[in-house]
């Protein structure tokens, strides 16, 4: 059996894909934190839906935050299992390491610097472009950032640290 056959194919472009979606939801998550309050108000007023958009989502900037961290997580951790899967094929037990150094390039360069550079530069267009996918986004990982969040502040109260129930942490 080849090393190098369909499935390397198809779990490269799997890695790539999953870059991508990290690319997006660092990218997201920058440029809709970094966005003008007072610029997106006021497209919103000259009939920007997606404007309006934004600043529906910064007003739940928690749940909108928890939304982007899940996401971001998943994509991360698929595409660096992948991506160790895929080396230890071709490089033994040393593919571990490959695939770590590897995925730690790709994802700092590509996942996150770049597109949170692009994001602090360009805020408020990105912003705008991101915001009709991210509103989709954020119903579907509700249940699991609720979640996430009832576990967290289970844990913190087994530690003696008690949590405002009205907090918006995370949801």
């Amino acid at each position: 059996m080849p090393l190098i056959d369909s499935a390397f194919w198809l779990t490269s472009g799997a890695i790539i894909g999953l870059l991508i979606l990290s690319a997006f939801f660092s990218g997201s998550e920058t440029a809709l934190t970094a966005s003008s309050r007072a610029t997106m108000l006021r497209l919103a007023q000259d009939g920007n839906r997606n404007a309006g958009v934004v600043n529906r989502l910064l007003s739940a900037r928690e749940r909108l935050i928890g939304a982007l961290l899940l996401g971001n997580n998943v994509v991360n951790i698929l595409s660096a299992a992948l991506a160790t899967a895929l080396m230890t094929r071709l490089f033994g037990e040393s593919g571990v390491a490959v695939a770590t150094l590897v995925m730690t390039a790709l994802v700092l360069i590509f996942a996150e610097v770049l597109p949170k550079t692009y994001a602090i530069t360009n805020a408020e267009k990105a912003a705008v472009r991101v915001a009709p996918v991210i509103k989709v986004i954020i119903p579907i990982f509700s249940p699991v950032v609720t979640l996430v969040r009832a576990l967290v502040r289970g844990i913190l109260y087994l530690f003696g640290v008690r949590t405002d129930p009205d907090s918006k942490f995370l949801a």
